[in-house]
């Protein structure tokens, strides 16, 4: 929170072995205008499930940019937010019936020589609503791969960023690749945080913090370092289940805005416990005591329903009885639901 700073602890990982959110851009000689195309695959094999296509000629055609709900709007925003037009152009009636090609040759640094074109494919293997930050992660992805593509240089890009260096801790700043996703998905109007991309976009074991009142909001990120048995450890023991029960994370998180503003005591003691406990996990994990970090996902959970209220529909009765079901069981030694909203 701006008042008491943030803290998450965030765990990057593969599912069933793959990689499941990926963007790919390339610059075509002899192309006119943008080619955008969102796609949504099994995870399985990978069989296309659905796409949707826009193809960009004129300013006009970026409108929706700022529409969740509009097809390839995330892709149209990443466009923006590196720089391709000024949002006011494609707002204003006259500038936005302007051809998008000018623009696009300086935004590929190509001049006039010749025309160029540009095509962005967006790839998910996780169902919708999955509580991954699949669309924090899925925006650094297209970030980066468009500002690679173009020759735009963001912090966290390079694989030999110190983002890559054990126990290191680095500030997020206004010209890294998290900066840039928070940004991206403020230009789309889905809100958005700070700790989906820096869970997802950055390998590995991590603390991400928040710097209390001070704005613009200034994240960091220190990478854990943890022994090959923990790692191990925790591949043998860490399940990832889909529930097939995804519930909207914008009405979850309007809920817990609502009772933040009115700053009870029971929930200013929430945010501080969910700050320290952040810290109590990454303690547990370095420890590789996993009993530990499994009650401290526990408590997690049932700190983030104390924000959300008993109401709020944060968690489905069934998953609420599977869980009670096996922790007193001892078939788990903890648990938590993924994201805001997600299942």
């Amino acid at each position: 929170s701006f008042e008491y700073g943030g803290a998450v602890a965030c765990l990057a990982v593969l599912v069933d072995g793959k990689r499941p959110l990926r963007a790919q851009c390339r610059v075509v000689k002899g192309m006119t205008g943008i080619r955008l195309c969102t796609e949504s695959r099994s995870l399985s094999d990978e069989t296309l499930l659905r796409s949707s296509e826009r193809t960009i000629h004129t300013l006009e055609d970026l409108e929706g940019f700022n529409n969740p709900e509009s097809e390839c709007a995330l892709l149209k925003c990443a466009l923006v937010w590196l720089g391709l037009c000024p949002v006011d152009y494609i707002q204003d009636d006259e500038m936005k019936m302007q051809s998008i090609q000018p623009f696009l040759q300086k935004f590929c640094r190509r001049g006039e020589e010749h025309d160029v074109g540009l095509e962005i494919i967006s790839s998910s293997l996780l169902p919708t609503g999955s509580g991954m930050g699949s669309s924090s992660i899925l925006a650094g992805c297209v970030i980066a791969c468009i500002a690679k593509c173009i020759g735009i240089v963001l912090d966290g890009m390079d694989t030999n960023s110190p983002y890559s260096t054990s126990n290191s801790t680095e500030t997020n700043g206004t010209n890294s690749l998290v900066h840039g996703v928070l940004m991206v998905e403020q230009l789309l109007t889905s809100g958005g945080g700070w700790q989906d991309q820096i869970g997802g976009l950055v390998g590995g074991l991590k603390l991400a913090t928040s710097d209390k009142k001070i704005l613009p909001l200034q994240t960091k990120t220190r990478c854990i370092k943890l022994s090959a048995e923990t790692v191990n450890n925790l591949n043998e023991r860490l399940i990832l289940v889909d529930t097939g029960k995804p519930r909207l994370a914008k009405n979850i998180l309007r809920n817990v805005l609502r009772r933040w503003a009115r700053r009870s005591s029971d929930i200013v003691a929430t945010i501080r416990e969910l700050v320290s406990e952040a810290s109590n996990a990454i303690d547990y994990a370095t420890k590789g005591d996993l009993d530990g970090l499994g009650a401290c996902m526990s408590k997690y959970w049932a700190l983030k329903k104390t924000m959300a209220g008993e109401s709020s529909g944060v968690e489905p009765e069934i998953i609420s009885r599977v869980l009670q079901l096996l922790t007193s069981s001892k078939k788990i030694a903890g648990g938590t639901l993924c994201g805001a909203g997600g299942g």
